[in-house]
C-alpha cells in the first residue's frame, strides 16, 4: 500500500476549513460590488475537492502477492482486488528495470512465460529494490 498523508475524516475536516474560509472572504468582497467572486471561489473549491478526492482514493490502492506451491498470484485493486494475475513459479523472474535516466524510477516486473506484471508502482527506489530482493529470495529458490 501507498503511505497515506491522513486519513479521510481529516482531509474532509481540512476541506471544510479552507472552503469556509474562502467563502467567507469570498462573501466580502461580494459585499464589496465584486460580484464575479463567488463563481470563481466555486471552481477553486471543487477543483480543490476533486484533487482531495483523488489522492485519497489513490492511496487506497492495494498489491498483494502470494507465493504458495508452484503459482505466484497477484492481487491489486482499490477495496477489492480488480486485477488477478498468476504466474508459474519455476519460470517466473525477478526483474529490475531500471531507466537509462536517473529522473524516472525503476520498474519491477515480474516476468513468466511471456507475461510481465509490474508490481509496486507507489513504493519509492529503496522499497521496491527491497522488495526486488525479498520476492528473488522466496521466488527463485
Amino acid at each position: 500500500m501507498p503511505n497515506k498523508a491522513m486519513p479521510w475524516h481529516q482531509l474532509v475536516r481540512i476541506y471544510t476549513i479552507f472552503a469556509s474560509f474562502t467563502v467567507g472572504v469570498a462573501l466580502g468582497f461580494y459585499s464589496q460590488g465584486l460580484t464575479l467572486i463567488l463563481p470563481f471561489a466555486g471552481l477553486e473549491l471543487m477543483a480543490l475537492g476533486g484533487v482531495l478526492y483523488m489522492s485519497a482514493l489513490r492511496s487506497n490502492a492495494k498489491e498483494v502477492v502470494s507465493v504458495a506451491g508452484d503459482k505466484i498470484r497477484i492481487e491489486s485493486g482499490s477495496h477489492s482486488p480488480e486485477k488477478h494475475y498468476e504466474l508459474e513459479r519455476n519460470w517466473a523472474k525477478v526483474v529490475l528495470d531500471r531507466s537509462w535516466n536517473k529522473w524516472y524510477p525503476s520498474r519491477l516486473l515480474l516476468r513468466s512465460h511471456g507475461q510481465q506484471v509490474e508490481i509496486g508502482r507507489f513504493l519509492n527506489e529503496e522499497e521496491r529494490q527491497g522488495l526486488a530482493i525479498e520476492l528473488r529470495r522466496l521466488i527463485e529458490v
